[in-house]
């Protein structure tokens, strides 16, 4: 009977440490726990739930596969592969070969990648305030609670709508221990921030 209680509970610990990996919850859900940091929470926004804004409906309209891939990877519902396979068909579709080169490098660079959040939007509140860098783009820092000690090589995945763009993003700053990542994004942008995938979860 102990024996029994103890495979268990080991059965039990297994089953939440992979539940935990990367910000996955236990009802297979990826956390979307993204935050502007407070000094800049009234010039800056990160949209959670971004499939209530009218952005995301019209975006629904216009390119379904994409927004279906952003619900199912915060549902956790598609792992990278799957998410790559996405991006394969919207390359082979592509007839812009700008953004066709774009799509396949963001593919390319995926290689050995794990989502840490779900998908999320960054907008621009106060465009008054805000500030613009060389490159046309705003930085900002924001506060990610799934962030580990870890996790190795962060990134972000970023679709800009207006510009139909995929892009991987290298942050400015990431800090593990205050679990904040500094970058520079385009207002209205979708992203993801992902990492290398651990042993375990790479295959």
């Amino acid at each position: 009977m102990k024996l029994a209680k103890k495979f268990m509970a080991l059965a039990l610990a297994a089953v939440l440490s992979v539940g935990c990996a990367f910000g996955v919850s236990a009802d297979g859900s990826r956390t979307k726990d993204v935050t502007v940091v407070q000094e800049d929470s009234q010039v800056y926004e990160i949209i959670q739930k971004i499939e209530d804004t009218d952005g995301f409906k019209e975006l629904k309209e216009a390119v379904p596969a994409v927004t279906d891939a952003f619900e199912k990877v915060g549902k956790g519902e598609m792992d990278m592969n799957g998410f790559a396979d996405v991006l394969k068909t919207l390359a082979e579709e592509e007839t812009d070969e700008t953004l066709k080169a774009a799509i396949e490098e963001v593919i390319e660079k995926l290689d050995g990648k794990d989502f840490v959040t779900g998908f999320t939007q960054f907008k621009v509140l106060d465009s008054v305030k805000a500030v613009k860098n060389a490159d046309g783009k705003y930085e900002v820092e924001f506060s990610v609670p799934s962030i580990t000690d870890d996790m190795e090589n962060i990134q972000l995945v970023c679709y800009n709508e207006e510009t139909k763009e995929w892009t991987i993003v290298d942050p400015i700053n990431v800090d593990k221990e205050k679990k904040t990542i500094k970058v520079a994004l385009d207002d209205l942008c979708y992203f993801t921030i992902v990492a290398d995938a651990k042993e375990d979860t790479a295959e």
